[in-house]
């Protein structure tokens, strides 16, 4: 029967906790989190160095178990040629928004200006009449 003290039971402890993600000190969801002796030895509350193989051997192979399985579960990372071209069509398909937002915006403009002139036209032709009375309603803003 493999009967552990209570210090070895706490690093246990703490490395089930990494593996759940459940941490009370150390942050898993960080990009640059590993499993490692001095990650397990934090999380139990203690300092680094306190893991070492010559003491909890079976602890140390778990470890490095656990850091096995976490980067084979890992996504896999874009390399920086694929990354960059994934920033270019980004980048053109902004571009083509652009465009298509700057043409429809020239199109309303058009049609504002249009609307615009129609008024005046509209105003000056009553302002011009005798029998109409024009009341201006001042801007409030």
């Amino acid at each position: 029967m493999n009967t552990r003290s209570n210090v070895e039971q706490e690093y246990w402890d703490a490395l089930e906790r990494l593996k759940k993600g459940k941490t009370k000190i150390i942050d898993t969801r960080s990009s640059r989190f590993k499993f490692t002796k001095d990650a397990v030895g934090r999380e139990a509350g203690r300092g680094k160095g306190y893991v070492r193989h010559e003491r909890y051997p079976s602890l140390c192979e778990a470890i490095a178990n656990a850091e096995k399985a976490r980067k084979e579960s890992a996504p896999e990372t874009p390399s920086d040629a694929a990354k960059i071209e994934q920033q270019k069509t980004l980048k053109k398909k902004a571009i083509g928004n652009y465009k298509q937002l700057k043409q429809e915006y020239d199109l309303l403009m058009g049609e504002y200006l249009n609307v615009v002139r129609r008024n005046f036209e509209l105003e000056t032709g009553l302002a011009e009449s005798k029998n109409v009375k024009l009341i201006r309603m001042p801007n409030k803003r």
